[in-house]
């Protein structure tokens, strides 16, 4: 696990998830109802300005840009795409200079860029031309109060979320995947994301909210260095991280739209720039990687100074290593291959969902995209087929499981579970009848793609009851448990394999080192004892566990 920044850092730090927006208005207020700025015509030719986020991933753009913030070569001056680059965290300011065509360039999560839709779509000029994806973000964190150990504790709670920021989507989808809604919560809506003002930090502080939407670094002080809160030092008593994007790692999604009009005159160019930006992507997962590389230190110097507002070089690092980026890969599966479970259609319907729940947007917002030609944009790349993935050791993962269930925490680090049964002694199911639960796992496994999913097999103990009841020696009561254990062990890997199968047949992509197979045997029976057949049958089953496990168990890095 990263380090903790230090309170001063913190309260600096304008976006360790995707860009903090300070809004002018009252926070509960809509963006069509506070930006009103009259639309203008773009000049004609090259617009070199661009607004950036404090959010690592920006750090592309700047590189591709010379390493520099101003037009200074790299691989956008070479082609005469040269950029001037501002730091632009306040998102309604955003939306007037793109409404004015001081730049034609819009910056945010997708949920950002949604809940702008009744601003820009009002207009046809200024019609939002999704082009880029930068990253998914791994640096984001809903910390719950005391009492508050799973998603489904949420019921009924007042949940502190930044008004028109990036985290009122990834509120819908985890509240979604814990059988909850918008209308089962209380949203308390705050004007900033993070510092000294009016945040969902300091929400949960002054007791106006019990649960609070955060960048991680503001997660890990509300509970006492990512432990349990203590109360002290800027902590909440009996706070804990109710889970992160380093779990959700494929919920908050980050791009570059542009205006319609600009996009339609410029195309080509615009084009170019997206090819530039894939091989600034790739040199720069590249060398932010090897610690002996000069232009890391200059990279990271950059972020630090430019994009954090003067902190030192090794919070740019940290900065980087909070995004997930995208790269050629990335984009031309999200935009243009169907059976990416995280494609683009798929993450616009939940942000719609999320956003028209909370009551941020009346009607889906309807956002085009590029439909770039990709295997046109593949000049100077070499890393065609690699990208930035949430990667596991599968033995250290099981090593992290067995110390979970050894200690008593395993149903405390449960965030989603959901179960397949059997009949008795087989481990043969209807794989047909799960179809539906072979889709959602899936979805689940995409979705919370840095997670460990842990897939738990279980037998009954009815015999092995009525044989100790019965007097049985403890050999035989010893090769009970042992052939219940190995039983629950086959059915995990039925399942597993079963899902395997189920995957590749639909084309759909799998992580099999996500899962990590776990035969408990008679040790965690639903029912103990089983009073009714339907308790008896309701034994024999596998429970998938979706685990708030990463530092032991998992690791992410570039692919080298």
């Amino acid at each position: 696990m990263r380090r903790t920044l230090n309170l001063a850092i913190a309260a600096t730090v304008m976006a360790g998830a995707l860009g903090a927006t300070t809004l002018r208005a009252e926070p509960g207020q809509l963006l069509a109802e506070t930006v009103t700025a009259p639309v203008r015509d773009c000049n004609s030719g090259w617009i070199a300005d661009m607004p950036l986020i404090a959010w690592g991933a920006d750090g592309v753009v700047a590189y591709a840009n010379g390493s520099s913030l101003t037009p200074d070569g790299g691989l956008l001056g070479a082609a005469g795409l040269s950029l001037a680059l501002t730091v632009e965290d306040n998102f309604e300011d955003q939306l007037e200079a793109y409404l004015a065509c001081e730049t034609p360039y819009l910056r945010g999560t997708l949920g950002m860029l949604a809940a702008a839709a009744p601003v820009t779509e009002a207009d046809a000029r200024t019609e939002q031309v999704v082009f880029f994806k930068h990253s998914f973000s791994a640096g984001d964190g809903i910390v719950g109060g005391e009492g508050i150990a799973r998603i489904e504790d949420l019921a009924g709670q007042r949940i502190a979320v930044q008004a028109n920021g990036p985290h009122v989507d990834f509120v819908g989808r985890v509240l979604a995947d814990g059988g909850l809604s918008f209308d089962n919560v209380e949203i308390v809506w705050t004007a900033d994301l993070t510092g000294d003002g009016d945040t969902p930090s300091a929400a949960m502080l002054d007791g106006r909210a019990d649960a609070a939407a955060v960048i991680l670094p503001d997660a890990r002080f509300l509970t006492s260095d990512g432990t349990v809160g203590t109360g002290a030092e800027g902590s909440v008593r009996g706070a804990t991280i109710l889970i992160s994007t380093q779990e959700a790692a494929s919920v908050i999604s980050d791009y570059i739209a542009v205006r319609a009009d600009y996009f339609d005159a410029n195309r080509q160019q615009i084009a170019e720039m997206t090819n530039l930006l894939f091989r600034a992507e790739e040199e720069m997962r590249r060398f932010m990687a090897d610690a002996g590389d000069p232009r890391r230190a200059e990279m990271a110097a950059l972020m630090g100074d430019a994009l954090l507002g003067g902190l030192p070089p090794e919070e740019g690092v940290f900065l980087w290593q909070d995004a997930i980026t995208d790269g050629w890969a990335g984009n031309s599966r999200h935009f243009a291959d169907p059976n990416e479970p995280r494609r683009f259609e798929v993450l616009l319907e939940e942000v719609n969902i999320a956003l028209r729940g909370a009551d941020r947007l009346s009607v889906p917002a309807n956002l085009a995209t590029a439909g770039w030609d990709y295997t046109a944009l593949t000049d100077g790349l070499t890393d065609l087929d690699e990208r930035q993935i949430a990667a596991f050791d599968p033995e250290a993962a099981a090593a992290a499981v067995r110390t979970l269930r050894r200690t008593g925490q395993l149903d405390a680090n449960t965030r989603i579970d959901f179960e397949v049964y059997f009949a008795p002694d087989s481990t043969d199911f209807p794989v047909a009848l799960y179809e539906a639960d072979f889709q959602e796992i899936l979805r689940l496994a995409s979705t919370y793609s840095g997670a460990i999913i842990t897939v738990e097999g279980h037998s009954d103990p009815l015999y092995y009851l009525q044989r100790e009841q019965d007097g049985a020696d403890n050999a035989e009561l010893r090769a009970i448990r042992t052939s219940a254990q190995n039983l629950s062990m086959d059915r995990a890997i039925a399942v597993v394999d079963a899902l395997g199968d189920y995957a590749s047949d639909a084309d759909l992509r799998m992580n099999r080192d996500q899962f990590t197979v776990d035969g408990v045997g008679i040790t965690s029976p639903r029912h103990n004892p089983p009073r009714t057949e339907a308790e008896w049958r309701e034994n024999m089953r596998v429970l998938f566990r979706v685990l708030t496990v990463q530092a032991e168990a998992t690791t992410f890095a570039p692919l080298q």
